[in-house]
């Protein structure tokens, strides 16, 4: 397996900065699969394209989470807005082993993305059986906001191709697609001008968008290459067919 999948994480983004994302993937017919935090009107405008985009949940399992107190009331309410998920990333990357023996016992969720590789060859997804169940473990390759920490990122494709064989599982956020910035010093500018995220308005960023490479340009590239693909890519989901028999 050497394929270029495309994630994103909502991450409670306003409505216009999801629109723009998804209208850039429609436009070239190119698959994702979205990890959703919270209803909204663009999250429902993306249901009107289920032949492109896979919705799977985002939960926050953090202390404080507006998704619930209890681990039990955060899959409850995630699943509450894509009652027929499939898969999840968790927030913050929140996971244990009683964790995931709950997900895969007590939801509909069947594929797991919440482990991150960087810039790792070779990657394969790995079904983890829990209790008579499998939980199929899909690491991810890349992400935007981390990818800005390291000392040399990367913001083109073909190096991140050229590192070697294996799946490649990119992630992206809505903010830092549009916003286009290779530190996290707007974005934060952006979240302190308003009073929640999700509420902001194109005015509020104007003025942070930056131009060049970053996380949105490498965006448009990577939509251009799955574009040029058959099928345009695929949705983390197709990757269900590798669990185990007893998963039918």
């Amino acid at each position: 397996m050497d394929d270029v999948y495309l994630t994103l994480d909502v991450d409670w983004a306003p409505d216009f900065m999801i629109d723009n994302v998804a209208e850039r993937l429609v436009r070239q017919g190119v698959n994702a699969t979205w990890f959703v935090t919270h209803e909204s009107p663009a999250i429902d405008r993306l249901r009107r394209h289920p032949g492109l985009f896979e919705l799977g949940i985002h939960p926050n399992f953090s202390r404080g989470s507006t998704h619930g107190a209890t681990p039990e009331a955060v899959l409850r309410s995630c699943l509450s807005l894509v009652p027929d998920a499939v898969s999840m990333r968790t927030h913050a990357l929140i996971q244990s082993s009683p964790l995931l023996v709950q997900v895969r016992a007590s939801t509909s969720i069947r594929i797991d993305v919440s482990m991150f590789l960087p810039h790792h060859a070779n990657l394969q997804p790995v079904s983890l059986w829990m209790d008579g169940r499998a939980l199929l473990r899909v690491p991810f390759f890349w992400e935007d906001d981390l990818e800005m920490e390291r000392p040399d990122p990367i913001w083109t494709l073909s190096p991140l191709r050229d590192i070697g064989p294996g799946l490649k599982v990119l992630d992206f956020h809505p903010a830092h697609v549009y916003l286009n910035c290779v530190d996290m010093l707007p974005y934060r500018r952006l979240k302190a001008s308003v009073k929640c995220l999700r509420d902001a308005e194109i005015r509020d960023a104007a003025g942070l968008v930056r131009e060049g490479q970053g996380p949105g340009s490498l965006f448009d590239e990577v939509i251009t290459f799955l574009a040029s693909q058959r099928g345009g890519g695929r949705q983390i989901r197709s990757l269900v067919s590798q669990m185990g028999t007893s998963e039918r």
